[in-house]
């Protein structure tokens, strides 16, 4: 009997498109919190914070602009903005759908979802995108469950332990370098993909994420899924 792979998914720019939706919901949010933030504009946001844990990148804005605020304010301020637009700009990823479906029906794979966002924007982000049915709560895991967020290894290492797989054989898939950073750490195998990215920055993020050690990088979706699946097969008969 051929031994089970975890896959590890990163929910952002990963399974769902909220790059736009997070960066955008943001900036909207800075902007009604202080007149020194109107700097901030998506693409700032998506350049600056991009993977970065809201409560750390909300600190480090409290300190660099000495602001009259705490993390919780500028955190509330975010998830309103998002629960407010998440219809108008989240958007779905071609063959992310069918390629859970497949990874799903093929049977050596178990699947959780581990991310630096918020736990309960996971769950509607991922009940937005129909993918729920993919995933129990039980299999969703979030920063505030471990003592760091990425790029630290913990969370990839914490949803490997619940999920039985101490010590075994696990994919990550991410889309950031600061992902892939804490994919590699954890000793993992990571897919890196860049499909949601900006096309004025694809290229730097291609590079970024070579950089930092991502095993395969793929702009298509449906490319992980088949990629993953064959290599599996491949696995097998060379084994056998």
């Amino acid at each position: 009997m051929t031994e089970k792979t975890l896959l590890i998914f990163d929910c952002d720019g990963t399974l769902v498109n909220t790059e736009y939706l997070s960066s955008f919901g943001y900036a909207a949010a800075l902007h009604k919190i202080s007149d020194k933030l109107k700097h901030y504009d998506a693409e700032k946001i998506e350049i600056d914070f991009k993977g970065m844990k809201i409560s750390k990148s909300a600190q480090y804005l409290i300190e660099t602009y000495n602001l009259d605020v705490s993390v919780e304010e500028i955190t509330a301020a975010y998830m309103q903005e998002i629960i407010l637009h998440r219809k108008e700009h989240q958007k779905i990823i071609p063959g992310v759908k069918e390629s859970l479906e497949a990874l799903a029906k093929d049977g050596r794979f178990d699947m959780c979802v581990a991310s630096n966002g918020e736990y309960n924007n996971i769950i509607a982000s991922l009940m937005h995108a129909d993918l729920m049915q993919y995933f129990s709560e039980d299999r969703i895991f979030n920063a505030s469950m471990v003592a760091e967020p990425k790029p630290s290894p913990l969370l990839f290492l914490h949803a490997a332990q619940k999920c039985g797989y101490e010590g075994k054989d696990c994919i990550v898939v991410e889309d950031t370098p600061l992902g892939t950073t804490a994919g590699k750490a954890a000793g993992f195998k990571v897919y890196a993909f860049t499909g949601c990215v900006m096309d004025s920055h694809k290229k730097s993020e291609e590079l970024a994420l070579k950089k930092v050690g991502a095993d395969y990088i793929f702009d298509k979706f449906s490319q992980i899924s088949g990629d993953i699946i064959a290599e599996k097969t491949k696995s097998h008969l060379m084994s056998a």
